[in-house]
């Protein structure tokens, strides 16, 4: 009757998880805008750039009922503001459509007022429709090094002041990019679940060590590729990718454990063959190169995962190849908002450091939980515990990897 207890009890965790991280799904698809304000004496410019996706979530204009571009500017007319101590700055006539790369949707809006003594920017867009939304601002004024501000639903406003100097910049940018890297990957429900998914199987503090320096290494270099412009990759495809790797993960777990890896691999390849003709049938979907590589993978790696031994001893190989898809992923960030020439070091070295803050926050919080799971008496048979939540990171996992790789392009 215990063991009935504890099976049930189990598969409602697992459900518990999938619904958790399923309500993650659209916020973590980056429900994210961008913007740049250019400023002066006299005025600022702002260019404002969104996902098309995140302009579908407004509500319709009367009598238009296709165009993103008015959305868009409608929406902005009534959430975007410029104050300053002597009130709102009065707008420049009405923000304006501007081109865009495929997906994305952009705006120009400008502002007249003195800005000698500083102002404070306004930006309440889509928060009321995506509460966990995120919007990214680049403020640049003269010879100053630009200022990176994010704002959240509880964070709409931030003062800004035209007063700053060397040593200001250097250390602002290093402080600002640094808190930046640590709110991406915090906010980060696949790289967290990721991270999960490779912890479940650890036993020990050095298999720990060997993982996450593994991942490390493989999210450094592309983050940093990505960052320089050394590598351009495609976002949406690196996002659908880190879903797959989620998914492998979990998998390798179920199958390390019960020894049916190679059953496992092949159905994973079926699936992905399936994928393939889904996608050449409907023209749109991940690339097929891109599904080609991911089923040689299948077909090369998970059959010999053959037990936990070998799964452990290959981890940090396996972290190491799968970081370098994550980089990219938390390099998306940077290459939309870029990094200031003038203080690249600054810039670039904060945020990979807060990608790690951020990283040994997630993994001392899971190693913690886990190994006081496993050690607290209350699980005598790890086994079922790992395969339900293994269960349940795949299909998250799974749901990301095809969701976003058949996401519409607006």
């Amino acid at each position: 009757m215990s063991r009935l207890v504890l099976r049930n009890s189990l598969v409602v965790v697992a459900l518990l998880l999938s619904a958790m991280f399923g309500s993650q799904v659209m916020a973590h698809n980056r429900s994210q805008s961008y913007s740049s304000w250019q400023l002066t004496d006299t005025g600022v410019e702002v260019l404002f750039t969104v996902k098309a996706r995140e302009v579908t979530r407004l509500p319709p204009l009367e009598g238009n009922l296709l165009s993103l571009d008015a959305l868009l500017l409608a929406h902005l007319q009534q959430t975007l503001s410029v104050t300053t101590g002597q009130g709102d700055c009065l707008a420049s006539g009405t923000p304006v459509a501007l081109s865009a790369a495929p997906g994305y949707v952009r705006a120009k809006w400008s502002f007249d007022c003195d800005l000698s003594d500083g102002a404070v920017l306004g930006i309440d867009s889509f928060f009321s429709m995506a509460p966990g939304h995120v919007h990214y601002a680049r403020v640049a004024y003269g010879e100053e090094l630009p200022e990176e501000l994010l704002f959240t639903e509880s964070s709409r406003e931030h003062a800004i002041s035209l007063k700053g100097g060397p040593h200001a910049s250097f250390y602002r940018a290093f402080t600002q990019y640094l808190l930046l890297g640590v709110e991406h990957i915090l906010d980060g429900a696949d790289h967290i679940a990721f991270l999960i998914a490779l912890l479940l199987l650890v036993r020990r503090l050095r298999e720990l060590v060997w993982i996450v320096s593994g991942f490390t290494v493989g999210h450094s270099v592309t983050l940093t590729l990505a960052a320089l412009g050394l590598a351009v990759p495609e976002i949406p495809v690196v996002e659908a990718v880190i879903g797959f790797t989620i998914a492998v993960v979990a998998i390798e777990n179920v199958g390390a454990v019960s020894g049916t890896n190679r059953q496992l691999g092949y159905l994973l390849s079926g699936l992905l063959v399936l994928l393939g003709l889904v996608s050449s049938f409907l023209g749109r979907g991940l690339p097929l190169l891109t599904l080609c590589g991911l089923l040689v993978f299948s077909l090369a790696y998970l059959p010999l995962s053959t037990d936990e031994r070998f799964a452990i001893r290959m981890r940090p190989l396996l972290t190491l190849v799968f970081g370098l898809i994550h980089g990219f992923g938390f390099a998306g960030v940077l290459t939309e908002i870029g990094l200031p020439q003038e203080r690249l070091v600054a810039a670039l070295t904060g945020f990979n450091i807060g990608v790690e803050i951020g990283q040994l926050i997630i993994v001392t919080g899971i190693w913690l939980l886990v190994r006081g799971i496993y050690h607290s008496g209350v699980i005598h048979n790890r086994r079922p515990w790992l395969d339900a939540t293994s269960a349940a990171l795949c299909s998250v996992g799974f749901y990301w990897f095809i969701s976003r790789g058949f996401a519409p392009v607006y």
